[in-house]
């Protein structure tokens, strides 16, 4: 059975995907092929490049071909330390995305026991506490602009509400064109696409605790499934069914 652990600032998938199609993600994510290799091609890029180990920046325009491999997905908070530890993991990169992961067989040896002893998040956590370095000092993010922290709260603190531009703005006393823009440079994702990710976090989490997909996605704000659905598939270029879906067999986790 495939698996999605969510945590604070980070969320786990584990298990078989269909192909991905071009999408943007709201956090960064590094998508391991567990028992084999895929593809990824990145917007503008060249072509395509098969790896073992990817990671996505947030907001770039990808897609993935997962060809059948058995897929790890780490999504990672932006705004997190675990980002530019994870960074410094990656040996490549000749665009946005970063490839190559250091100390790959130790990575991979894992995710495979793990996938194979389907432990449970306690368990899941500590691997992850293992294999993602605390960011040497240097490296370490500074702390976001105090505004910008304040607006994060009030977001993550009420998901549903429809806050328009200018009321995120005037909580803080800047311009709407002035939130807009510092957001985007001291998180590194639009904010709109910072808030609707958050609100899939808590659809997932609802759903685990058995409400229905619409009513999970109308309690956070969606206008109804069908926008929903949209908005999923513009974020992580797989339908809804492929992870909710009876037939995904995906157990999701809140730890």
């Amino acid at each position: 059975m495939s698996k999605l652990f969510i945590w604070k600032n980070r969320a786990l998938f584990m298990g078989y995907l269909p192909d991905i199609s071009e999408h943007r993600l709201g956090s960064a994510a590094l998508c391991v092929g567990i028992d084999q290799p895929f593809r990824v091609l990145e917007s503008e890029s060249d072509g395509w490049r098969e790896s073992r180990g990817v990671l996505v920046p947030p907001g770039c325009l990808h897609e993935i071909r997962v060809g059948g491999a058995l897929m790890a997905i780490l999504f990672i908070e932006p705004e997190s330390s675990d980002y530019p530890a994870i960074q410094n993991l990656m040996l490549d990169g000749e665009w946005q995305c970063l490839y190559g992961l250091a100390h790959e067989d130790e990575v991979l040896a894992v995710l495979s026991e793990a996938w194979a002893r389907q432990p449970d998040a306690a368990v899941i956590h500590d691997l992850l506490e293992r294999l993602i370095p605390p960011p040497r000092p240097e490296d370490r993010p500074r702390p976001l602009d105090g505004r910008i922290q304040r607006v994060i709260r009030l977001m993550k603190d009420d998901l549903a509400s429809g806050y328009s531009m200018n009321e995120l703005a005037e909580h803080v006393n800047l311009s709407p064109t002035r939130l807009v823009h510092l957001f985007k440079e001291e998180v590194g994702v639009p904010i709109r696409r910072f808030r609707q990710w958050h609100r899939m976090r808590v659809v997932a989490a609802l759903i685990a605790q058995d409400s229905t997909l619409t009513d999970a996605a109308l309690g956070v704000g969606f206008a109804d499934s069908s926008h929903f659905s949209r908005a999923f598939r513009n974020m992580f270029g797989i339908t809804p069914s492929s992870v909710f879906g009876r037939a995904a067999n995906v157990r999701i986790v809140i730890a």
